[in-house]
């Protein structure tokens, strides 16, 4: 009895075995029929997506100012030979416009480079640019004046800095105005004396 008891567990055993390996032998080849038709229609979806793709990609567009652009302005003021050129990012006016819409925005500028991240725009003017200053005496502190063509001076700003701690010689180029140009050269000075 207890080799008929054997013979039986062994035979319960195979059969569960052998359907478990007939699930996974019929899923096997179910599965793989199914991923191959998957595959061929990913493929042709890919296929017609490239082919979309590739047709926008070489559709002649306009080149626009992306949002990371920067605009460089450059400006020649023929009085006193400077070129003043100022960086900024393009303000949000300028983003996605074409170089003909930037042209009517900067108008009496000529457009030097136009790509989407870089414009670079240039002017000529009459006078002397706006980094022309005179630094003089001015109740008891320094101040800064902007000179024009002209030779007219403007006051920019007074600075904190009192002329009764100075030295002499300095208090009287200061009374006569010391001359500089630039924003660099006018707080290298400043600081000087600070």
């Amino acid at each position: 009895m207890r080799k008929e008891w054997i013979i039986g567990i062994i035979a319960v055993i195979l059969l569960i075995i052998s359907i478990f390996l007939g699930i996974y032998v019929y899923n096997m080849k179910h599965t793989k029929d199914s991923n191959m038709l998957d595959n061929i229609q990913l493929a042709k979806i890919y296929n017609q997506n490239s082919l979309q793709n590739e047709l926008i990609s070489t559709s002649s567009l306009e080149e626009r100012i992306s949002p990371n652009g920067v605009i460089i302005e450059k400006q020649y003021f023929k009085d006193c030979d400077h070129i003043i050129r100022n960086e900024i990012p393009a303000e949000e006016n300028l983003i996605n416009c074409t170089k003909e819409e930037l042209a009517k925005k900067y108008s009496g500028w000529d457009i030097e480079e136009f790509t989407s991240n870089k414009v670079t725009v240039y002017k000529e003017s009459e006078g002397f640019c706006p980094e022309h200053y005179v630094i003089r005496e001015n109740n008891g502190v320094l101040a800064v004046y902007t000179i024009d063509k002209d030779g007219l001076e403007t006051l920019k700003q007074e600075t904190e800095i009192q002329t009764m701690y100075l030295p002499p010689e300095d208090i009287e180029k200061f009374k006569q105005g010391m001359q500089v140009v630039g924003s660099s050269q006018l707080l290298d000075v400043l600081e000087d004396f600070e």
